[in-house]
């Protein structure tokens, strides 16, 4: 699989290039009222405000660091509204390669939503699946992920 890879705390992350629409610099957010902690805020993306979860926090984190390699990284959701995005907060997001899947949960399972774990040449590597992330954590948005928010 060829892997958009980043870091969520001290996990190394994977999520295959297919599933991601774009990758953005991190930009300043707007909070969300009553809005869950690991709901960074949203933004306004070509006229559509997409509501961004930060990584970090959801997995107990701490904070996303404010590094120039932190960027949102969007994905379609829900599936059957392409138009709608979703934007994950995350650190180091700066390389794609190959990773191989064949020996996927071979170490089990990691921090919530992060995925499989797999080893690879340079440790342990997460394999995200977005849809299944984000259908995990959409019922306790307050509604942001549940289309998007609509402003």
């Amino acid at each position: 699989m060829l892997a958009l890879m980043f870091q969520v705390g001290r996990d190394t992350v994977a999520v295959d290039v297919r599933r991601v629409r774009e990758v953005v610099p991190r930009v300043q957010l707007s909070p969300v009222t009553g809005a869950p902690a690991w709901l960074a805020g949203v933004f306004v993306y070509r006229g559509h405000v997409v509501p961004v979860v930060d990584l970090h926090r959801l997995t107990g984190a701490g904070e996303c660091p404010p590094h120039l390699s932190s960027r949102i990284i969007l994905f379609p959701w829900p599936a059957d509204a392409p138009d709608s995005l979703v934007g994950l907060l995350a650190t180091q997001v700066a390389e794609i390669r190959e990773v191989p899947t064949d020996a996927l949960g071979a170490v089990g399972p990691g921090h919530l939503g992060l995925g499989p774990a797999l080893p690879d040449g340079h440790g342990i590597i997460r394999v995200l699946n977005p849809e299944a992330l984000l259908a995990q954590i959409a019922s306790g948005s307050g509604g942001a992920i549940a289309a998007g928010v609509h402003g």
